[in-house]
């Protein structure tokens, strides 16, 4: 049986990709799905890179969601009405 990580509980439990996860850690996916099932032992620094991704995710994530908000917002008693800027993103 397997030894799954917080970590690894956590990546799942809010859908972030293991490839994001890795990218923002500067490790491959392979390595990180090894850290993840605590195949790798872990250290200081290990335990800092998974850190630093994971609080990199959180930030995006709130710029995300204060942008849905502000757009929702503008469309808020419009939502099923055309489009009104198909190209912004």
């Amino acid at each position: 049986m397997e030894n799954k990580t917080n970590l690894r509980a956590l990546r799942h439990r809010y859908h972030i990709s293991l490839a994001a996860l890795a990218a923002h850690a500067g490790l491959s996916k392979q390595y990180v799905s090894r850290v993840e099932l605590g195949e790798i032992a872990d250290t200081p620094l290990l335990e800092a890179q998974m850190a630093s991704a994971i609080e990199f995710v959180i930030a995006a994530r709130k710029t995300e969601l204060r942008s849905l908000e502000e757009n929702y917002m503008n469309y808020k008693g419009r939502l099923l009405r055309e489009e009104e800027h198909p190209n912004e993103q």
